[in-house]
């Protein structure tokens, strides 16, 4: 699936504790299929934060994009909120000027940040669909749910190596950068990058 990749000896022992730690509520209608026939078809957007330390640049949160037929994950980090729709606009042309398609359908949990009238909008103007999941039920959302994946990255990567909280940021975009180059059941032998840019990832 990847290039460069050295042989990976597997652990005999199960630690339990993580298991125990990791343990969450089973996102609903888990035996659906997967709708989107298209990388951009079909896209996630969750914000997290805020954090109780500011990253180096002065961020409370970040905000991350999920496309569900590749699963390929774009992570930014934000000081505000109110930053989302901005951050939108941008990540938008950039993927569209990627990929040569346009994005169709977005998803969201309903935030102020994703439901405010410049938001629908623009949406409505550029005829995409915003559908919205049940509030306060992230099972119901299971794409997004990409976030708790990504801060236990990056809660392991800073106690690992004894960093500081403040650069989390970092950490979390190298948790992203990993998490695209990792495979996923529902891909079936490909990983996320292959899958959005049709090019094997060396890492």
């Amino acid at each position: 699936m990847v290039s460069r990749m050295c042989d990976i000896t597997l652990p005999e022992n199960v630690c339990e504790v993580c298991l125990a730690r990791k343990q969450t509520k089973r996102p609903f209608q888990t035996n659906m299929k997967m709708g989107a026939k298209e990388c951009l078809a079909v896209v996630y957007l969750d914000v997290c934060g805020p954090f109780k330390v500011p990253s180096l640049g002065g961020n409370m949160y970040f905000i991350t994009f999920v496309d569900e037929y590749s699963r390929i994950i774009w992570l930014y980090v934000i000081k505000m909120k109110s930053e989302a729709f901005e951050v939108y606009l941008r990540f938008k042309a950039n993927v569209e000027r990627e990929s040569g398609k346009l994005l169709k359908n977005l998803r969201t949990d309903g935030g102020g940040e994703f439901t405010s009238n410049a938001f629908e909008n623009y949406c409505q103007a550029n005829m995409i669909m915003h559908e919205v999941t049940t509030p306060y039920t992230p099972q119901h959302n299971a794409l997004a749910r990409r976030n708790r994946t990504i801060l236990n990255m990056v809660r392991s990567l800073l106690k690992k190596k004894g960093l500081p909280h403040k650069l989390w940021g970092e950490a979390a975009s190298t948790a992203v950068y990993t998490l695209n180059r990792c495979p996923t059941k529902v891909l079936e032998g490909e990983v996320p990058l292959k899958v959005w840019s049709g090019v094997k990832p060396v890492v």
